[in-house]
């Protein structure tokens, strides 16, 4: 899968977009693939060595996800936000 990437900074926010174009695997008959509209972080400057980081999604799941998958996919955005951090630090942000 292809990311469009748009990256804004003001004052004391980064805003990151993040966009799906395309995808590395065709579609499969019977196989039902969910969609991210959109995606990304606002990330706050609150004092000199500290950040709040927002994560916002638009997703159509296309079709009924058990709870337990939905659990799961939630608990692993935490570990979403430290690469993040990564990446800010290899750009020098």
């Amino acid at each position: 899968m292809s990311l469009g990437v748009d990256v804004q900074e003001c004052e004391t926010k980064v805003y990151i977009g993040i966009k799906a174009t395309d995808y590395e695997h065709p579609p499969v008959k019977g196989v039902v693939r969910g969609e991210i509209y959109i995606g990304g972080y606002i990330i706050e400057k609150i004092s000199e060595d500290k950040s709040k980081v927002t994560y916002i999604s638009c997703v159509d799941l296309k079709g009924s996800i058990p709870q337990m998958v939905q659990n799961q996919l939630s608990a692993n955005q935490g570990e979403v936000a430290g690469r993040v951090e990564s990446a800010m630090k290899k750009a020098g942000l």
